[in-house]
């Protein structure tokens, strides 16, 4: 891959205490991402929408949006906002849905306490509890041909591989894909060749891996703490990137941290694939 000739620069002017989740909505070509501190969902033409916080990400759906709350998910198309819960998810983190539109959702405890998320797959109602014991349930990914699902669970300081069927949504063999270093790896995107872009927390950069694990570029950021990345842009060529409202190491904030950045890169990604809703978890509103 040819590296990125520019650094990532700021494209929006408001400021997340903890910018997440960022997708690009193919069907009126905008963007939007959370500010899960203050469950506000910015959009790219410059609105934002409350909700209760902590809103740790949006989802496109088959027809319209979903939020992912602290405990619950949340339609945001129609009347009211119907809500499915998800049992005992102390704290919604990153969600995506897989290439068959099943909702994944990692979970961690609301003070952090190690062991305590989950990764979540919501099929049906209740979710399934794929994976227990995790610290913070993290980024994700999947492979272009739908045969491997990334994740990481932050605090490991890796990323993990899991064999993924298409078919039933199972996962197998998960085992380590990738060790980070210089930072804690938050979210992730996986670009048309396979490979992973991948948020460093505390790291001030982002790093992509080839589809063997192998680190083949540092694309530094000039705020401490991005979050997490999508591809986005008419021709899917422009990642964007969430960042937090946090300082470095040496207690400084940088002056564009919290903002919403964006920079050119030379392999485009897909489009996310909208969620599909388990049927009844939804009541009707009333």
């Amino acid at each position: 891959m040819n590296s990125p000739t520019a650094t990532p620069a700021p494209v929006d002017d408001r400021v997340s205490g903890l910018g997440e989740g960022p997708v690009w909505d193919v069907r009126t070509n905008s963007l939007r991402w959370v500010d899960i501190r203050s469950g506000l969902v910015h959009h790219s033409d410059g609105s934002s929408r409350q909700l209760p916080p902590p809103a740790s990400a949006i989802l496109p759906t088959t027809d319209g949006w979903a939020a992912v709350l602290r405990d619950r998910v949340v339609r945001l198309d129609g009347p009211g906002e119907a809500a499915v819960p998800l049992g005992r998810a102390e704290r919604c983190n990153d969600a995506k849905a897989d290439p068959a539109g099943r909702v994944w959702i990692g979970t961690m405890a609301g003070d952090e306490t190690p062991g305590r998320g989950a990764l979540l797959r919501l099929d049906g109602d209740p979710a399934t509890e794929v994976i227990a014991g995790a610290g913070i349930a993290n980024g994700l990914g999947w492979s272009p041909d739908a045969r491997l699902m990334y994740w990481i669970d932050t605090p490991t300081g890796r990323i993990d591989v899991l064999d993924y069927d298409l078919a039933d949504g199972s996962v197998r063999g998960r085992r380590p894909f990738a060790s980070v270093s210089g930072g804690w790896p938050d979210g992730l995107a996986v670009d048309d060749e396979g490979a992973l872009w991948v948020a460093l927390w505390g790291g001030g950069a982002l790093h992509r891996y080839t589809p063997d694990g192998r680190l083949d570029t540092v694309l530094p950021i000039a705020v401490a703490s991005p979050t997490s990345c999508a591809f986005g842009g008419d021709d899917l060529r422009t990642l964007y990137i969430t960042t937090a409202h946090h300082p470095d190491e040496h207690g400084r904030f940088a002056p564009d941290a919290g903002r919403l950045h964006a920079v050119r890169v030379p392999v485009p990604g897909p489009p996310p694939t909208p969620a599909v809703l388990p049927v009844g978890a939804f009541p009707a509103a009333e």
